[in-house]
């Protein structure tokens, strides 16, 4: 799978990338949430793992701003900070939560969960005509 990994501590993105490289994942990351934001604009990728504490953009924020660009797109947002209000609103914009700090084994079978799923369908208003 190709992955995005945005957080804001440029050393964990490096562990989560060598992490995700070893587990045969094409990963990229950056440690700024709006420069993170821009690039799945601009890139397609199969999974953006996004932090939810970062300075500029909350990870929650972005995800409902990428939703709307990108229905299609699958987030796990992860958070040290965990808790049921933020399980509701992961839920809400459609992202799996993962808590920090998490086993290599949590991250692979989420990804292996959310390579079988199906995803939604877009259908752009032109189609409709």
């Amino acid at each position: 799978m190709r992955v995005l990994i945005i957080d804001d501590d440029p050393t964990f993105c490096r562990y989560l990338a060598e992490v995700l490289t070893g587990l045969g994942h094409d990963a990229e990351w950056v440690s700024d949430g709006l420069v993170g934001f821009e690039r799945c604009l601009r890139r397609s990728y199969d999974v953006v793992i996004c932090d939810v504490r970062m300075p500029l953009i909350l990870g929650t924020e972005l995800v409902s701003e990428l939703q709307r660009d990108r229905p299609a797109q699958r987030v796990i947002l992860i958070s040290a900070f965990a808790d049921e209000q933020l399980m509701a609103q992961a839920t809400q914009c459609g992202a799996r939560l993962l808590s920090k700090p998490f086993d290599a084994s949590v991250l692979a079978g989420t990804l292996a969960e959310m390579a079988t799923e199906r995803l939604p369908v877009a259908v752009s208003h032109h189609e409709l005509r």
